[in-house]
């Protein structure tokens, strides 16, 4: 008989946890996208215009000067495209799909596992390393596989489900990264993918690149450089940049053949600008000046392009006297204009009329209304819009409500998180490591506030940010408890 083996590191044969967080995700997935919500059947508003332009893409009927095809970042159209190029533009490339959506979904849990793994702590030892489970790890696997709003996720072709996978792979990595120093190039390549999903990620991107070159400034008693960023050196660092500067170069150039001109990664961005700034419900685009003053007048014609945020439609319909009340910059719950909706100029010119409406105050006002919108008020969406199956709004409520009541608790943990790491450099080795790894996880909780304060929140949006959100809950409980338990031995 073989004598028991204590080192079984999370994900190998001998993670128990980890092999029964996995199947329970891969099976609730599967059930939930080929049974109860497959999404070939609720293809409409953005999932549509996936779908459309991966067909695009899969029939080689794309050319230079198709703007629509910079609308939105190119990454969930160009990962739907792979099954249509395989099977074709059917129905069995979209149940496919479906199977690569659940994938992602499910590979959400155990990645979220593997990094409280790595960043939370467990007693005196680090859990599965000890021989016995990891148990607020396992605790944070088991809510994911649960949580409401990832598996319903799963059941669209929205961006969400990949980038709330590869996005935590990324992070997992780079807490790796900051623990061996190991890794760099495949981080890289999970941050290239996150990018080119959603390129919101870069803000996170942007605090790392900070948070590095802020602690490459302290020097120990050797006269090494870095505390927790020791294992980063400068060659590890463009490893990991490398997939990200092509993911950009390729994105860039997508613009400038399909636009004519370089500028952005995604047309989208400017729009969400203004609306975050200006607080209008409707953006309306017309072809001609005459045509959107007729629209004003008559309701004739229709806007070429008319696109709406529900969450800011849902805050309207509370009234001038709700807290976050919704306020109109140019008085109206509609922005018109002429040319193309996504045209980054005009929008320039229709946010400094905004900035000179609301003031700073306004525009602050503005800012924690979008962050609050997160979490209250605005109705999850696509759940909101998917007519086929309305009774997955009110559970899709109730994920939304949840994740509100344990928003003070993550947004707490977030804040410790970040002042531990700040002062992480006078603890031990291991406790840096955990404590850095635990603020990288702060830092995407950081990243989704930052993002929402300067365009929009919606409940999507929040979604891909949900695990770091538990996570550093978890942690800040995981703290309460051992202190009060440390108090109670002392008495």
């Amino acid at each position: 008989m073989d004598a028991p083996d204590s080192q079984s590191p999370a994900g190998t044969s001998r993670d128990w946890v980890f092999w029964s967080l996995l199947a329970a995700a891969v099976l609730s997935r599967l059930i939930w996208v080929v049974w109860v919500h497959p999404p070939r059947d609720h293809v409409f508003s953005d999932m549509a215009h996936y779908v459309y332009r991966a067909r695009l893409v899969a029939n080689f009927e794309v050319h230079p000067g198709m703007r629509e095809m910079v609308w939105q970042a190119w990454g969930t159209h160009a990962l739907l495209a792979i099954p249509m190029l395989l099977m074709g533009p059917g129905e069995s490339a979209l149940e496919f799909a479906g199977l690569i959506w659940a994938g992602c979904s499910a590979a959400t849990v155990v990645l979220g596992y593997l990094l409280g793994v790595q960043v939370l702590p467990h007693g005196r030892a680090n859990g599965v390393q000890a021989g016995r489970p990891h148990w607020p790890a396992a605790a944070l696997g088991t809510v994911l596989v649960v949580w409401v709003p990832l598996v319903s996720h799963a059941g669209f072709f929205i961006s969400e489900t990949p980038y709330t996978c590869v996005l935590l792979a990324m992070t997992l990595g780079v807490v790796r990264l900051i623990q061996t120093g190991r890794g760099a190039v495949w981080t890289g390549i999970f941050a290239a993918f996150a990018f080119v999903l959603r390129p919101q990620s870069a803000v996170f991107l942007l605090l790392l690149g900070a948070a590095w070159l802020w602690d490459r400034r302290h020097r120990d008693a050797d006269r090494i450089r870095g505390s927790w960023s020791r294992r980063v050196n400068l060659r590890v660092a463009l490893l990991f940049a490398l997939p990200l500067a092509l993911a950009l170069a390729l994105s860039v150039i997508r613009v400038r053949v399909y636009t004519g001109s370089f500028g952005g990664v995604a047309e989208n961005g400017s729009m969400n600008l203004t609306a975050g700034r200006c607080h209008n419900i409707v953006t309306r685009a017309y072809s001609s000046q005459s045509d959107l003053e007729s629209a004003q007048r008559t309701g004739e014609p229709a806007a070429d392009r008319r696109i709406s945020l529900p969450g800011f439609r849902a805050l309207g319909r509370k009234g001038p006297e709700h807290p976050l009340a919704l306020r109109p910059a140019l008085g109206g719950e509609s922005i018109d204009l002429v040319g193309y909706i996504g045209d980054a100029k005009v929008h320039r010119e229709i946010r400094k009329r905004c900035y000179a409406a609301t003031g700073n105050a306004g525009q602050l006002r503005y800012s924690v209304t979008n962050m609050a919108l997160l979490w209250v008020v605005a109705r999850p969406w696509p759940e909101s819009s998917d007519r086929r199956a309305p009774q997955l709004l009110p559970l899709a409520v109730r994920g939304r409500d949840i994740a509100a009541v344990l928003a003070p608790v993550s947004l707490l943990g977030m804040i410790i998180a970040l002042l531990g790491w700040a002062q992480a450099h006078s603890a031990t080795p291991a406790k840096r490591d955990r404590q850095a790894g635990l603020g990288v996880c702060a830092l995407q909780f950081l990243s989704i506030l930052i993002i929402s304060a300067l365009f929009f929140g919606a409940p999507r949006l929040r979604v891909p940010y949900d695990p770091y959100a538990l996570l550093v809950a978890l942690a800040l409980v995981s703290r309460g408890i051992s202190w009060l338990t440390d108090r109670l031995r002392q008495a």
